[in-house]
């Protein structure tokens, strides 16, 4: 069971399970934290209790609590729902390396979607030497490479 503050996160463990994590069940090891930027959709904004929000990560789609300092509310105008990087303190998951929390949150830069899905806007992926031809040789050709 996790619990989890602005400041900090708390854990509790069984004693097999702390066993196994750290080897000795009096000192499990620390969860890494690091400075980062973690990509994915930004859901929940709230400003009851502190400045936070959550982000779903794009990698493991898993909710990663965001927390922001007082007077960063302008940073957050007009991005709630759209993808974005987060900055600031990433603490992760010993095991997987999953983002859990962004503390110290320091930018937030919005990430511009591919929408598209015009098959116009493929043009110049093949190479130039297929240009001019038939689509029948063109698939032929692929094929065969």
């Amino acid at each position: 069971m996790r619990f989890e503050t602005a400041e900090a996160d708390a854990t509790i463990r069984s004693l097999e399970e702390a066993f196994a994590a750290s080897g000795a069940p009096e000192s499990p090891s620390p969860q890494p934290v690091a400075y980062g930027g973690v990509t994915g959709r930004v859901q929940t904004l709230s400003s009851r209790g502190g400045l936070r929000f959550t982000l779903y990560d794009v990698l493991f789609d898993r909710a990663v609590s965001c927390y922001l300092a007082e007077g960063q509310e302008e940073i957050m105008r007009d991005v709630w729902g759209r993808m974005a990087v987060v900055e600031g303190l990433v603490t992760r998951d010993r095991v997987t390396g999953r983002p859990q929390v962004v503390r110290g949150v320091r930018g937030v830069t919005v990430v511009r979607e591919a929408v598209s899905d015009r098959y116009v806007d493929s043009r110049g992926i093949l190479e130039a030497s297929f240009a001019g031809r038939p689509p029948e040789e063109v698939i032929r050709k692929l094929r065969s490479a």
